[in-house]
């Protein structure tokens, strides 16, 4: 498909319509580019869910910025700098979320009895610890192998004798479920404030 691109029609004539929201333009991308991001992302984030979230938002990325778009390389080349860009910014925000999940899991003693910052912590605590009781019972046995006890995704995936990629999408989800509670439950904000503290 990337191909018919190439030969079949202009890739110019291809921006220039996608810069005029050109619906059969953008499709016409998104089927010639769309696997190849995809297998992309899997090298990356090695989980199935994350990898076609990304190459969703990717798309949506695209055509949210299309009558902006000054592309100087190919629309490939363009792509594939798009998604590492994406991908680079996703590993490094679910990093910090798993993050503020360890601070609040490991460091409660850091407070002391009888401070309001004590009181807010106690309830984040709580509230992560009602988010970690809510997983489906696999996740959170391997949530808590990674968070609590330690262990590499390599170990758990041989105590479980499941595959790396399925810890790791658990883990993800976990991580994910986790965030969306404290979301809910208005607990986000505190956790912010909370990782500022703990780093003074």
């Amino acid at each position: 498909m990337a191909d018919k691109i190439n030969t079949i029609l202009n890739e110019r004539e291809i921006l220039d319509r996608l810069k005029d929201l050109d619906q059969g333009a953008f499709t016409t991308i998104y089927n010639a580019y769309s696997k190849q991001i995809y297998r992309y992302a899997i090298r990356f984030v090695k989980s199935n869910d994350i990898a076609e979230d990304a190459v969703h938002d990717i798309f949506v990325k695209l055509w949210n910025n299309a009558a902006d778009l000054d592309i100087q390389v190919s629309i490939q080349s363009y792509l594939y700098r798009l998604a590492h860009n994406h991908l680079l910014n996703l590993i490094r925000r679910e990093a910090v979320e798993g993050r503020y999940i360890d601070e609040i899991m490991n460091n409660a003693t850091e407070f002391s009895q009888n401070t309001e910052e004590t009181i807010q912590y106690r309830e984040t605590l709580a509230k992560t610890q009602q988010a970690i009781d809510n997983l489906p019972p696999q996740r959170k046995l391997i949530f808590e192998m990674g968070r609590g006890e330690g262990m590499s995704h390599k170990q758990i995936a041989r105590e479980l004798n499941i595959a790396d990629s399925t810890v790791n999408n658990q883990i993800v989800k976990a991580l994910k479920s986790i965030k969306e509670h404290l979301l809910a439950t208005g607990a986000i904000g505190a956790m912010t404030a909370f990782i500022l503290l703990l780093k003074k």
